[in-house]
């Protein structure tokens, strides 16, 4: 068993080297796999948009894996939060493509496998076919442009996010080399059925049977937390446990059981809101993930709150 665990680590060109020397470290430590490299709020240019910043250089992304010795680490990378498949806007397509090749640059520099990022959000009702043609077009530009890190969008956590488990996956097995991030927290929080024994091996099957050439050095993405449940899914991330009762002790024993844990990267987003007074962080709760998967226990039951996924989503 080959298990690719870690957390994200916030990066830009204001990252400071000095500062994260301790999170690194504490990474190390507890003998964590992988890192994904959060460039949420990365732009291109300057921008009035408050709380945005630059892209890390190449000399900086260069710097952090030969200074932190994260050779041996599983790295990815998480796009801004302004790349959108969804809007039909010319211009905002134009502006997506040009931060997607910014982060495609720095994810090549940090060896990333992969770049997650939030495909955007529904402009109507029915615009599958749309996302599905960007997905092609910038898929066919990413290997003429020859980025390595392959494209991976990620399972949106409010119900007017695109996109759903199994729309994404019907997306993507149309377009060569491309995976979805499969973040279990939003899909438990957009009211998917991962519940139950059966829905999550029809998710592994939907899996399989679009992806053949999944292993150690190729791993479907999975994000994984706790989440807070509101009317409209996702409300924010919290430690595991907390929040709304995401099935993960479920999800990971069939994992385990269908030997799928050489197949996937799991990188942990738990998170303690500020003026909250939960405790915990990503890292011990990846450890404590790692912890279970390492153990006999399993977990074929979901116990979380009876009915609330039919309060939300009836």
């Amino acid at each position: 068993m080959n298990i690719s665990i870690g957390v994200t680590v916030a990066t830009s060109r204001f990252f400071s080297q000095e500062k994260t020397l301790g999170l690194f470290e504490e990474i190390k430590r507890n003998q964590l796999n992988a890192i994904e490299f959060g460039l949420l709020n990365c732009v291109i240019g300057r921008t009035n948009i408050p709380g945005t910043v630059p892209f890390p250089s190449e000399k900086q992304s260069k710097g952090i894996i030969n200074r932190f010795s994260l050779q041996e680490c599983y790295t990815s990378v998480h796009g801004p939060y302004r790349i959108s498949a969804t809007s039909e806007d010319p211009k905002k397509l134009k502006y997506s493509k040009s931060n997607l090749s910014a982060t495609l640059k720095v994810a090549d520099w940090l060896n990333g496998h992969h770049v997650t990022f939030h495909a955007g959000s529904f402009k109507r009702k029915h615009n599958n076919a749309h996302v599905q043609k960007v997905m092609k077009e910038w898929e066919e530009w990413r290997q003429q442009k020859g980025f390595k890190a392959k494209i991976a969008p990620e399972v949106g956590g409010k119900y007017n996010s695109f996109a759903d488990f199994f729309t994404l996956v019907e997306i993507a097995s149309t377009i060569d080399n491309c995976l979805i991030t499969w973040d279990i927290s939003h899909d438990f929080a957009r009211g998917g059925i991962v519940t139950t024994e059966d829905g999550i091996l029809k998710r592994l099957e939907a899996i399989d049977q679009t992806w053949n050439d999944l292993s150690p050095s190729n791993r479907l993405p999975m994000h994984f937390s706790g989440m807070v449940v509101g009317k409209s899914g996702e409300k924010h991330h919290v430690p595991l446990d907390k929040g709304t009762g995401v099935p993960w002790k479920l999800i990971f024993s069939i994992l385990k059981e269908q030997n799928y844990l050489d197949k996937v990267n799991l990188i942990c987003e738990s998170k303690v809101p500020k003026k909250s007074k939960l405790k915990g962080n990503a890292i011990t709760d990846a450890v404590r993930v790692r912890e279970f998967m390492a153990s006999d226990q399993l977990v074929k039951e979901y116990k979380g709150k009876p009915g609330h996924l039919d309060y939300y989503f009836s």
